[in-house]
C-alpha cells in the first residue's frame, strides 16, 4: 500500500508524547456526555438513529447506475458487518463508534484476524479515541498506530489493522475535531451551574457569608464555633433558622440569590449553544413549545438529510475504501450502500412529477419519441406510452416545384412505411430468437457444469455458444427487409413517372446480407458467453457443485434484458433496408433509368441527433456519394451509431 507524503507532516522527533498529553482532553469530551443532559440527548439521538439504518452489499453494474446493481447476499464482509464481533450486533457497534465520532470527532475500528491466516479479517472492534494514537512518519506520512491500554501498555498496530473515521481537524491532519471541543467551556458552565444548585441545598440552603471575630480565636473556640454552626444551620431542614452569635462575633452577608445567578437563562443559553454546534433541529429534542406539524416534518427531513445521511456517507466511505479492500479479489466490484433515511416529501414529489409531465409534453410535441422521453425523464413505469394520432397532411395542388417536392416526400413517408416494416420484422425476429437464446444458455450451462466439476477454472475462457441458427433467422429477416425496401423504390419511381425493375436478392447483395447476419449472430453469442464466464467466475469456489453454479449462471442470463439484442438485430435489419434500396437504384442505373439525384432523409428518425439533423435534406448527385455517407446502413456520422434510422430518397427529374 502506498504511504508516501510529498512533504513532511510531522517532526522527525515524533509526536507520541504530545498525543498522550492530549489524551485527557478527549477523555473529558467523552465524559461530558454523562454530565450534560442536552449533550446526552443529542449524541444519543444521532448515534441511535445512525445505527438503525439498513445496509446492503451490491455488485456494481457496468452502466455505473445504482438501479442496475445486483444485490450480494453472501460474503464474509457482509457477515462481519452484520455481526462485527461476538459481543456486538451491527446496531450496537455503529452506535458505539458513532458516539465517539460525535463527541471527539473521530472513531476507530480495530480489525481482528485469524491468527493462522492473517490475511482474512474476522472481526471489527470499536476502541476509545483517547487510547488510539497515530504514529506519523516524516516521509511515509503514517507508520502505524499505538493503542494505550488502561494499565499503560502500548500495543503497536499496523496500517491494515486500523480504520479511522474522522471529522477533519484544521490543525492536525492525523486527528479529528468534533463539536464538543468547540463548546467544552459552555458544557463546563452548564455542569458547574447544576453542581452549584446541588451544593446550595447540601451546604445550608443559603449562600455563604463571613463570620467576623473581634480578635484571634483559640483552636478550641474555633472548633466549637464551627461545630455549633454546622449542627444548627447545615442542610435543607435547617434552612432560614435564625443564627445567634456570641462573644462579639459579627455576620457579614456574602450571599447571591439563585435569581442573581440567572441559572435558568444560563441553562437555556447552553442548550442553544450545544444545538448550534451540532446543527441539531430543536423539535427533534422533543421541544414542542413552538412546534406545529409543518415545522416538525421539516425538522425530521433536516435531521435525516443533514445529520444522519452525512454520518452514513462517512461509514460507507470507510467500508468501501478501507474495509472491503481487505478481502482482496473477492471484493472487486462490490460496494456497501445504505437505505436512504430521508423521508419522502409527498408535496415535492407531486410537484416534481407535474414538472416532468409538462416537460414530457413539450418534448413529444417537438417530435421526440414518447418512450425515450419517458426513460430520459424517469417517468413511472406504470405509464404506458401511446403514439398520439397525427393529423393527415392537407392536400395541396402541385403548382410549384416546392409543392411537388413536399408531395413526393409525404408520399414516400406519410407514416414511415419502412420504419413500420422494420419494427414489425424486429419484433417477429425477437420472438424467434427466444429459442436461440434458450439453446445457447443450455449449451453454456452444460459447459460450465463440466468445467466446475473438473476444477478447470481456466476453461471458462473458452466458453462458446453456437450462432448458426441465429445467423439463419437474421439472414432471412434481412432478405425480407431488403426486398420490401426494393419494392418501395419501385413505387417511388412509379409515382414520379418512371418504371424500374423490382429487386432480386441474389449475388453480391445476398452474400453481403449473409455475412452481416453471421457476424452479428456470432458477436451476440460471444457476448452471452462472456457474460456466462464472468458470472460463473463470481460463483466459483473450491469444491463447488457444477450443477449449482451452472444453474445460477443460467438464472442470471435469463434475467438479462433484451436491450442488446434489440440494438444489434435492429441495426442489422435497418442495414438491409438501405442495402435493398441502393441495390434497386444501382440496377435502375444499369438500365439507364437511374435517379437524377438523391436526398438524405432523417426526419423519420424521431430521436435524431445533431449530426443527423445537420445532414437531413443533403443532396447527393450519385450513388457513390450516397455510399460515402451511408456506407452500410444509417448515416456514418450518427451519434447513435448502429441505432441510426436515416435513409435516402431518390428523385427523378430536375432539382
Amino acid at each position: 500500500m502506498r504511504n508516501k507524503s510529498p512533504v513532511p507532516y510531522t517532526s522527525r522527533f515524533g509526536r507520541l508524547g504530545q498525543a498522550v498529553a492530549m489524551r485527557s482532553d478527549r477523555e473529558a469530551q467523552m465524559a461530558a456526555m454523562g454530565s450534560v443532559g442536552t449533550l446526552f440527548a443529542i449524541v444519543h439521538r444521532l448515534s441511535n438513529a445512525t445505527s438503525q439504518i439498513g445496509w446492503h452489499l451490491w455488485r456494481k453494474a457496468p452502466s455505473g447506475k445504482s438501479e442496475d446493481r445486483t444485490q450480494v447476499t453472501s460474503h464474509l464482509a457482509l457477515d462481519i458487518w452484520r455481526k462485527p464481533n461476538p459481543f456486538m450486533p451491527c446496531a450496537e457497534f455503529v452506535e458505539t463508534f458513532q458516539q465517539h465520532r460525535d463527541l471527539v470527532g473521530e472513531a476507530w475500528w480495530v480489525v481482528a484476524r485469524n491468527p493462522r491466516v492473517r490475511s482474512i479479517p474476522l472481526e471489527l472492534w470499536p476502541v476509545r479515541p483517547d487510547r488510539m494514537h497515530p504514529v506519523p512518519h516524516p516521509t511515509e506520512f503514517l507508520a502505524g498506530y499505538i493503542y494505550i491500554s488502561p494499565d499503560g501498555e502500548k500495543v503497536p498496530l499496523k496500517l491494515d489493522e486500523v480504520i479511522q473515521l474522522r471529522m477533519p481537524n484544521p490543525l492536525d491532519i492525523y486527528r479529528g475535531m468534533g463539536p464538543v471541543q468547540a463548546i467544552l467551556a459552555d458544557l463546563d458552565a452548564t455542569k458547574y451551574s447544576a453542581e452549584w444548585n446541588r451544593n446550595f441545598f447540601l451546604n445550608s440552603a443559603l449562600p455563604s457569608g463571613i463570620i467576623e471575630a473581634p480578635g484571634n480565636l483559640t483552636d478550641t473556640d474555633f472548633d466549637q464555633l464551627r461545630d455549633r454552626w454546622e449542627e444548627q444551620h447545615r442542610g435543607v431542614a435547617a434552612a432560614h433558622r435564625v443564627a445567634i452569635l456570641e462573644g462579639g462575633l459579627v455576620w457579614k452577608d456574602r450571599r447571591y440569590s439563585q435569581r442573581d445567578m440567572q441559572f435558568t437563562e444560563l441553562r437555556e443559553i447552553s442548550r442553544e449553544v450545544i444545538r448550534e454546534a451540532f446543527g441539531f433541529p430543536k423539535p427533534m429534542l422533543g421541544t414542542v413549545d413552538d412546534a406545529n406539524r409543518a415545522n416538525m416534518e421539516a425538522a425530521e427531513v433536516m435531521f435525516a438529510r443533514w445529520l444522519i445521511k452525512p454520518r452514513l456517507e462517512a461509514i460507507r466511505q470507510a467500508l468501501n475504501h478501507e474495509f472491503l479492500p481487505l478481502f482482496g479479489p473477492t471484493a472487486e466490484d462490490l460496494e456497501f450502500d445504505y437505505d436512504d433515511p430521508v423521508p419522502e416529501d409527498q408535496e415535492a414529489a407531486t410537484a416534481a412529477l407535474t414538472s416532468k409531465a409538462t416537460a414530457a409534453k413539450l418534448y413529444v410535441d417537438a417530435g421526440y419519441d414518447g418512450e425515450s422521453v419517458k426513460e430520459a425523464l424517469e417517468l413511472p413505469d406504470a405509464l404506458v406510452w401511446q403514439e398520439p394520432a397525427k393529423p393527415a397532411p392537407a392536400p395541396a395542388p402541385a403548382t410549384s416545384p416546392e409543392d411537388l417536392l413536399a408531395r413526393l416526400r409525404n408520399a414516400a413517408e406519410p407514416e414511415p412505411e419502412e420504419r413500420e416494416d422494420w419494427e414489425d420484422r424486429l419484433e417477429d425476429l425477437l420472438r424467434e430468437w427466444e429459442q436461440v437464446s434458450a439453446d445457447q444458455r443450455a449449451e453454456l450451462a452444460q459447459q460450465i457444469q463440466a468445467l466446475v466439476d473438473a476444477g478447470n477454472m481456466a476453461g471458462l475462457s473458452g466458453l462458446a455458444a453456437s450462432s448458426s441458427r441465429g445467423a439463419e433467422l437474421l439472414e432471412a429477416a434481412m432478405a425480407a427487409q431488403a426486398t420490401a425496401a426494393g419494392d418501395r423504390m419501385v413505387q417511388a419511381a412509379e409515382e414520379q413517372g418512371v418504371t424500374i425493375s423490382p429487386l432480386v436478392v441474389a449475388g453480391a447483395l445476398a452474400a453481403g446480407l449473409a455475412a452481416t447476419a453471421a457476424v452479428v449472430a456470432a458477436s451476440l453469442a460471444a457476448g452471452l458467453a462472456i457474460a456466462a464466464a464472468r458470472e460463473a467466475l463470481r460463483h466459483w469456489r473450491p469444491g463447488a457443485d457444477g450443477r449449482t453454479v451452472a444453474q445460477r449462471v443460467r438464472d442470471h442470463l435469463e434475467s438479462l434484458s433484451d436491450a442488446t439484442l434489440r440494438t444489434e438485430l435492429g441495426g442489422a435489419i435497418w442495414t438491409a433496408e438501405n442495402e435493398g434500396k441502393i441495390a434497386t437504384l444501382e440496377a435502375a442505373e444499369a438500365e439507364d433509368k437511374g435517379a437524377t439525384w438523391y436526398e438524405a432523409v432523417e426526419i423519420r428518425d424521431r430521436n435524431r441527433c445533431v449530426q443527423c439533423a445537420d445532414i437531413d435534406g443533403e443532396r447527393f448527385d450519385s450513388l457513390e456519394e450516397v455510399r460515402e455517407s451511408y456506407p452500410h446502413g444509417g448515416y456514418f456520422g450518427c451519434l447513435g451509431t448502429i441505432r441510426c434510422r436515416g435513409t435516402i430518397l431518390p428523385h427523378w427529374g430536375g432539382s
